[in-house]
């Protein structure tokens, strides 16, 4: 068993990316508060505009997902409520690409993102998000651990 693969669980011939909170908790937490004092201001907008906002974000944490199946060698990408899955083969995979929006010097967000080909167009998919570089990067030497004995693209 790979010892050095921390991010993933292996079920079967899948790898399933551990649940990343601690972004979306943050998010979560601001939009209770906001809630919290529409309740205590008698805003009941307020209160129910930030809470239903809340549950939304907090409902959206346990339905995204990103599972490597290396039977189908693709990669299944599910992100947001609303947003369907998307199955990324291997060999369509051009380019990962690490993305970190800095505001006012503190690093806000930091998204580790795939880039692949499909019908002809070159496509994005967010693989995780969080804020740390560090995260990402451990994230993604983990997804080239799994994939690189699997991968059939021409190696230039």
């Amino acid at each position: 068993m790979e010892t050095g693969i921390r991010n993933f669980r292996k079920e079967g011939n899948r790898y399933v990316l551990k649940r990343q909170y601690g972004f979306t908790m943050i998010i979560v937490l601001g939009l209770t508060v906001m809630a919290w004092l529409g309740y205590h201001s008698d805003n009941k907008a307020m209160l129910w505009i930030f809470g239903i906002l809340a549950a939304l974000c907090l409902l959206s944490v346990f339905t995204e997902r990103m599972v490597i199946d290396m039977d189908q060698k693709a990669l299944f990408i599910k992100r947001g409520l609303i947003k369907p899955e998307v199955r990324i083969p291997f060999s369509d995979i051009t380019n990962y690409q690490l993305s970190r929006l800095i505001y006012i010097f503190v690093p806000v967000n930091t998204s580790l993102n795939v880039e692949y080909i499909c019908s002809d167009k070159m496509m994005f998919a967010i693989v995780a998000q969080g804020f740390s570089k560090r995260a990402m990067q451990s994230i993604l030497n983990d997804i080239e651990e799994i994939i690189s004995p699997y991968d059939d693209r021409k190696q230039v």
